[in-house]
């Protein structure tokens, strides 16, 4: 009896191709990694997957050794998981959990002719699986590729730690340039290609963790969006409060949009903002928010926008959980504008991502072209002479 399961994992409906096209698609590709997309490990595998859709014809393998809530999404629901639907399909494996039968369940996956094989590493969860799935692609004739996440809490001996693993591989993607350098070092010449690669950098950010700030942008008079952001922000245990504050940009004429403001329980951590800013002052304000959020954002809004550019952690504050913006963007949260409690809950989650810097969208596409090439470049094999190239 085999032990896996097979599903069908529904993806974007973004720059990847149709149904007619993907099987026009010569490339074969098989990518390993976490698969909650209530984890952001999850979701950056999702995101490698479905922008290598545009290249290749894929086969993910699902690998969830463990729980680790620390990085999950499961108190707040994803925005850009919304949008992990499309016309197509993406085929999904899941492995088996005890070791001894990984190897053997692997070999399955390559049972056709496969070019690629990419595994994602998350420094802090179990990476013990990736030395066995590169070994099996290298000996179906697949190109071994290794995406490893750079993140500020995986530890000054992450890459060192995962030497054994990847030694197998043809290429290595690192998100930091230390990490590179300290693996290269560690694997000595007979090593993989290792590159940096900025879609899986996690780092960057420098806010204070101790003092939380919120910026929220909403809409002009929008006083039922105002009265839900309060009362979220009142929710905050007093004892809590000093280290919080809730800066509110939003136009507003007469008199009730600051009186909500001035009735609020923690008032005095509160501040109100009418006025319109210039490219450079939001570039500012997001820069020394720990969270922003952004209520009922169109497509072009210049706030949301700032936000993903930044790579801050953000909530979008919609009607009915439905939202224009937010595909591709790992960092985004999405919240019931009509229920303080949604708010509150993905809030207070934003800002626990707030030393992380997210990767922009257009980033996923990059990588999945980089990956590409390795697949069809011949001149990338692991041997003695491979180099590091860490620019």
């Amino acid at each position: 009896m085999r032990k896996y399961e097979v599903t069908v994992q529904p993806l974007f409906d973004t720059e990847g191709p149709g149904v007619a096209e993907r099987a026009r698609l010569s490339t074969k590709a098989v990518v390993a990694g976490p698969s909650s997309t209530v984890t952001l490990p999850g979701l950056m595998t999702a995101e490698v997957v479905g922008a290598l859709t545009s290249h290749a014809e894929v086969t993910r393998i699902a690998v969830d050794l463990g729980k680790d809530f620390n990085i999950g999404l499961h108190r707040a629901a994803s925005l850009s998981a919304t949008f992990l639907r499309s016309e197509g399909a993406v085929r999904t494996m899941r492995a088996p959990l005890v070791a001894r039968q990984r190897r053997q369940e692997f070999r399955q996956y390559f049972d056709g002719e496969v070019d690629l094989a990419v595994a994602l590493a998350w420094p802090g969860l179990d990476n013990s699986w990736i030395g066995e799935f590169i070994h099996v692609a290298r000996r179906a004739g697949a190109t071994a590729v290794v995406l490893m996440v750079t993140h500020p809490t995986a530890g000054q001996n992450t890459a060192s730690s995962l030497a054994r693993e990847v030694a197998q591989a043809d290429l290595v993607l690192v998100g930091d340039i230390i990490d590179a350098t300290i693996l290269s070092a560690t694997l000595g010449t007979f090593r993989p290609v290792i590159e940096v690669h900025r879609a899986l950098s996690l780092t960057g950010r420098s806010v204070d963790q101790h003092h939380k700030r919120l910026t929220t942008f909403l809409p002009k008079d929008d006083e039922r969006a105002l009265v839900s952001v309060l009362a979220a922000f009142d929710a905050i245990p007093s004892d809590w409060i000093e280290n919080y504050d809730l800066r509110v940009i939003m136009r507003y004429s007469g008199r009730d949009i600051p009186d909500h403001v001035a009735a609020s329980y923690h008032s005095s951590h509160m501040q109100l903002i009418g006025e319109d800013f210039s490219s450079v002052d939001m570039l500012q304000i997001a820069a020394d928010s720990s969270a922003m959020s952004v209520g009922d954002p169109a497509f072009d809004s210049r706030a949301y926008a700032t936000a993903v550019d930044a790579g801050v952690a953000t909530v979008v504050l919609a009607n009915d959980m439905v939202t224009d913006v937010g595909r591709g963007y790992v960092g985004g949260l999405i919240a019931d504008i009509r229920r303080p409690t949604s708010v509150h809950v993905a809030h207070n989650h934003a800002l626990r991502l707030a030393e992380l810097r997210f990767p922009s969208p257009h980033a996923w596409f990059e990588l999945a072209n980089r990956l590409n090439s390795a697949a069809t470049d011949t001149g990338t094999v692991w041997n003695e002479a491979s180099s590091s190239q860490l620019a």
